[in-house]
């Protein structure tokens, strides 16, 4: 494909921004090229015109969507990432928030943006750990990414080494089964306790399906979304906690004290936003 034109740079990247939120400045054209020439073989489009209108009007241009976003997003993730804050959550919060549910009602957790999984799993493995000795019935672990195709990849629970270099050796006898082909495959167990769903933060009515959720994990998004959308994913994120619920972003993100009603919660490891 030839040099990527500012006009069909701009109309591209608005409408991934119109659609999912994410954001790319100018300085990813290059970067933005790159993707399209890969994705414009893969669905034999001639032109960037043409893959623009297929992704905007044709019924399939929905899944192929999703197939450029996953191109332009990073995947890094790994089990038991930034642990500080699963660590406050799972040893100061979580017994907080039981305390305050009514009898036998579970404690709801959502791993927003959760790619391929190893963030939804660590927590679930961390209830089971825990020293109240929670039920099965108590815990509750829903992941959920824009991208369709890696939740296919998160409910199938397989790794490679990379990503469980962090995991406890404990846990790794525990939690995980060891593959003919060396990889790593979380066990029904553990599986169990983990629902994935298909969730764009930009959509009231698909975040509008998540309700009454005790903590939220949406660590690393942020940065993909400029500020008039980061505000808007907040509110929609906002909704879904219950109250008092308890929302962790990435290490790098912060939220302002006057943007949204949260009050700021130091834990001894991390920082938390409690809905007021």
């Amino acid at each position: 494909m030839q040099d990527l034109s500012k006009e069909d740079f701009r109309m591209i990247r608005d409408l991934i921004k119109e659609r999912c939120g994410i954001w790319l400045s100018d300085a990813k054209t290059n970067f933005l090229s790159m993707r399209l020439t890969h994705r414009l073989k893969a669905t034999n489009m001639d032109s960037v015109k043409d893959y623009f209108f297929y992704l905007k009007y044709d019924p399939n241009g929905g899944k192929e969507l999703d197939d450029l976003v996953d191109a332009v997003t990073v995947n890094e993730t790994y089990f038991f990432r930034e642990n500080g804050q699963l660590e406050d959550f799972s040893n100061d919060l979580a017994p907080k928030i039981l305390e305050n549910k009514q009898r036998g009602a579970p404690l709801s957790i959502w791993s927003a943006g959760c790619s391929s999984g190893e963030e939804p799993y660590t927590i679930a493995m961390m209830l089971l750990e825990h020293r109240l000795k929670l039920e099965t019935s108590m815990i509750n672990v829903i992941g959920s990414d824009i991208k369709r195709s890696i939740l296919g990849a998160a409910r199938a629970g397989h790794y490679d080494d990379y990503s469980v270099r962090h995991v406890p050796p404990h846990y790794l006898l525990k939690y995980f089964d060891k593959a003919t082909d060396g990889r790593h495959t979380v066990k029904e167990r553990v599986k169990q306790l983990v629902t994935f769903v298909h969730i764009n933060f930009m959509d009231p009515f698909s975040t509008g399906r998540m309700r009454d959720i005790d903590a939220i994990f949406c660590r690393n998004v942020m940065i993909y979304f400029d500020d008039k959308d980061k505000g808007r994913c907040m509110e929609n994120l906002r909704r879904s906690l219950a109250k008092g619920g308890h929302l962790f972003l990435g290490h790098a993100e912060i939220l302002s004290r006057t943007s949204l009603p949260f009050d700021v919660v130091r834990l001894k490891q991390s920082v938390a936003y409690r809905k007021v």
